[in-house]
């Protein structure tokens, strides 16, 4: 069996939806755009990430299914973004392709059910597949605990998320994955923090070694809801305890994981936290983690799907 992985760029998503997964199968051909000439590569089965990069979309999809290529969309988040999301104007213009993405692929795999059930009027054909880290690979390996210094670690799209622990703390948090872009700018000049840069897919667990704790504040709007628990995974694999929203999709219950209404009162707590406190809740959300969402094992659901 001949299969195909469409990933334009490295990007976070695909890493954790495509190069890592795949990276870790056989007979594997990761195609970097795509065109007509992937009609004659002989493919059985094709994967692509929300959308494919190309004008007619529909029609592509609908040749490959003429010439017997099984056709696969992942999708990690909902296709409707909020209205203050800072991708809002170019997430709209590509609505329409990645709905008719959905729509006309023979399959979908997704994070969890609940995005899963917004996917179902277009393509009851859906079937979940976890996010999940590899426990062998280097940038996931635990840190070394010595202190109780809070950080947290994402993309330029977190400014309001962020914007609700403004004020909570009594020292500065780290904030990592920072680059020359205007929203990452707009972040530093109101959220007083330790900026640490970003760092490309294959080495950005590193950046949990900088901090202790972990955050992962979000605000209440609907397409947070259909994030996936990610940022849980991240801090636990690395050996942290972490501080998350009380809300989807951050519905984990591990000891490790404290589950914040107030975040001046959470922050409040971490900074407080002793080092035998932070070590002992680290170890046992790693375990957590790798039980629950190793790669190697939710690689499995992708090979029974293929």
């Amino acid at each position: 069996m001949k299969i195909g992985v469409v990933s334009q760029d490295d990007t976070g998503v695909d890493y954790h939806r495509l190069l890592k997964p795949f990276s870790l199968m056989e007979g594997i051909t990761r195609c970097q755009g795509i065109n007509s000439d992937i009609f004659e590569m002989g493919f059985d089965i094709i994967v692509f990430s929300r959308i494919l990069p190309v004008l007619k979309q529909k029609e592509f999809i609908r040749e490959l299914q003429k010439r017997g290529v099984y056709v696969i969309c992942d999708i990690d988040d909902h296709w409707i973004l909020s209205n203050t999301h800072v991708a809002k104007k170019v997430g709209d213009s590509y609505r329409t392709q990645s709905i008719e993405a959905l729509r006309y692929s023979d399959e979908v795999w997704t994070t969890h059910e609940h995005l899963a059930k917004r996917i179902e009027p277009l393509n009851a054909n859906w079937h979940v597949i976890p996010n999940a880290l590899d426990p062998d690979e280097e940038q996931w390996q635990p840190k070394d605990v010595n202190g109780n210094k809070i950080g947290w670690s994402g993309g330029m799209t977190h400014f309001h998320d962020l914007m609700l622990t403004k004020g909570c703390f009594t020292r500065k948090p780290v904030v990592g994955g920072w680059y020359e872009d205007p929203e990452w700018h707009r972040l530093k000049k109101s959220f007083p923090a330790e900026y640490v840069r970003a760092m490309d897919i294959w080495n950005y667990g590193r950046i949990y070694e900088m901090f202790d704790i972990a955050i992962a504040p979000l605000t209440g709007d609907k397409f947070n809801t259909y994030k996936s628990n990610l940022k849980i995974l991240e801090a636990g694999i690395k050996g942290l305890p972490i501080f998350v929203q009380d809300m989807h999709p951050y519905t984990d219950d591990a000891k490790g994981i404290y589950k914040v209404a107030n975040w001046k009162d959470a922050i409040h707590q971490a900074e407080q936290m002793v080092v035998e406190r932070i070590v002992e809740d680290g170890k046992d959300l790693r375990q957590y983690v790798i039980e629950n969402y190793n790669l190697h094992e939710v690689n499995k659901l992708r090979l029974e799907r293929l």
